[in-house]
């Protein structure tokens, strides 16, 4: 006869790659809004008279971003388990030390294989997240408080100067994390797939090599 813990550890476990469908939906949310608005604002030229189309549309891209981090972080708050800040912020000794565990990794050129949004990559999705919120933040600033003909004060210039070190930060963060999809992905992870929903299938651990 089994021992209780026998029979636990011979039950079939959740797989540890899946991601629920809100957290997967505000993630492509964030892909669509997101990223469009940073690409568009090169265009958001604002003149003082009126506000050009490329500022309009770059507004209402960046409102609807700012919607989607703003549920994205509500979602950190109240939703699954696995989707909580608690359960994966970097802000504890152990998380910490599976980030630096990662980097170690790295840098021997193997990737690290861990459940989503731990070790080194929940890093990373803090980063990004913090930093469009930061962007998310200051464009709802500017884009209430801004209007057409009316020469921006002082405070509203400090705001637009942070506006615009958030899209740089927005910048590098894209390129680490569609960096390290890219080379999760050519190593036969396919969780991107589902990410973006082109696959329904939850996704297996990738072999160890």
């Amino acid at each position: 006869m089994r021992r209780p813990s026998e029979h636990i550890a011979a039950a079939p476990a959740r797989d540890a790659g899946d991601i629920d469908i809100v957290t997967r939906l505000l993630h492509l949310a964030l892909v669509v809004f997101g990223v469009a608005a940073w690409l568009s604002g090169d265009l958001s030229e604002y003149e003082e008279r009126s506000a050009s189309l490329g500022f309009i549309l770059h507004s209402w891209l960046g409102i609807a971003a700012s919607a989607a981090v703003g549920l994205r972080i509500v979602w950190g708050l109240i939703g699954l388990r696995s989707a909580r800040f608690s359960s994966w912020l970097p802000v504890t000794r152990k998380r910490w030390q599976f980030a630096l565990e990662d980097l170690g990794t790295l840098l021997r050129f193997r990737l690290p294989d861990r459940p989503p949004h731990q070790g080194l990559a929940g890093v990373l999705q803090s980063f990004g997240l913090i930093v469009f919120a930061w962007s998310a933040a200051t464009g709802s600033v500017l884009f209430f408080w801004l209007e057409p003909g009316v020469e921006a004060g002082l405070w509203p210039e400090l705001v637009k100067e942070l506006h615009e070190v958030s899209e740089t930060l927005i910048t590098a963060f894209l390129a680490i994390h569609v960096g390290a999809a890219i080379a999760h992905a050519l190593a036969g992870d396919t969780r991107w797939r589902r990410m973006l929903f082109l696959s329904n299938e939850p996704t297996p651990r990738r072999p160890a090599s």
